[in-house]
């Protein structure tokens, strides 16, 4: 790993708003491939990598493998074999994720969804066989995502189950089940997807905390606008009111609060429950972290590097 543990969870986060979401990403997924490496993490790290390069679009992929390979000095298709077998099926995954050949159009074909979802069908009433791997692949894939979410609704229209019938007679493990049906999930709908996660991120004890900046500073404010309605729309409260609750580190509250509401700081009421040698300790801290924070929003909007670099040196 190319950069130490830092001993602040707050100057990891302070890094993250520093690198552009490209790179971030290339960092958190070379983190992982260490954890899995070193047998030091019990979350499913093919799972993680499956979300991450699920949303990047041809160019960012190849800007992300650009990237990895500078940093890291190694391509992350080498990286990721070391630790994992490079036949198994979620490797066989990841590994044309990576590709970056994934049909961009925003029309698709009828006829083809039909046969595509007629083929699943066949093929998950056949016992005995299945589609092709490598081609079963490829259509989560190569496919555009609205082709794919014409041959999904086909499939459960037309036969009357879900896909994930068809992807569980491919599969042989209930983790590569739920790979694919990330896919499925992300196609339908991308916001509702990362509802999920930032979700299931906020459930976990710890909080998983990577994954909220992951998508939080990942994201442009249009995406985040739409994650921020999905999510109301899904557990009838907003995404402020949960980081407000879920969250107990005030000035990493602030931060998340911060990006989610466009720069304003919705929590100056909290500093009364803090106490003041706290309050006095994190101050400047908090300041900075802010003023990074809504300078990343700004940068969301008309990304400039340059501008950032120079910001810093002003801080300075």
């Amino acid at each position: 790993m190319v950069l130490e543990q830092l001993e602040s969870p707050m100057c990891s986060y302070t890094l993250a708003l520093l690198l552009e979401p490209i790179e971030l990403y290339a960092h958190h997924v070379h983190d992982l491939l260490i954890l899995k490496f070193q047998n030091k993490s019990n979350i499913n790290i093919l799972r993680k990598l499956v979300q991450i390069l699920l949303e990047l679009n041809n160019e960012n992929i190849k800007k992300f493998k650009d990237i990895h390979e500078d940093i890291f000095e190694s391509p992350i298709e080498t990286d990721l074999h070391v630790v994992q077998d490079k036949e198994s099926l979620l490797s066989k995954l990841i590994i044309q994720l990576l590709e970056g050949h994934r049909n961009e159009d925003i029309t698709y074909s009828v006829s083809a969804a039909k046969m595509i979802a007629k083929k699943l069908f066949e093929t998950s009433e056949d016992k005995t066989s299945g589609i092709d791997s490598g081609i079963f692949i490829k259509i989560f894939t190569h496919y555009a995502f609205p082709q794919l979410s014409a041959v999904f609704d086909i499939y459960e229209d037309r036969y009357g189950r879900s896909i994930q019938a068809a992807i569980q007679h491919q599969c042989k493990s209930q983790i590569e089940v739920e790979c694919f049906q990330d896919i499925v999930e992300y196609t339908r709908s991308p916001a509702g997807y990362h509802v999920k996660i930032l979700r299931q991120a906020l459930d976990q004890n710890p909080v998983d905390y990577i994954t909220l900046i992951r998508i939080f500073i990942g994201h442009e404010g249009k995406d985040l606008s739409e994650i921020k309605l999905e999510y109301s729309k899904v557990f009838d409260e907003t995404l402020d009111q949960t980081i407000q609750d879920r969250i107990d580190i005030l000035e990493i509250k602030r931060l998340f609060l911060t990006i989610i509401t466009i720069g304003d700081d919705p929590i100056q009421n909290d500093s009364s429950e803090t106490r003041s040698d706290e309050r006095d300790r994190s101050n400047s801290v908090s300041e900075v972290i802010n003023s990074v924070a809504k300078w990343v929003v700004q940068l969301n909007r008309n990304r400039s590097l340059e501008t950032l670099k120079n910001y810093f040196k002003w801080l300075k």
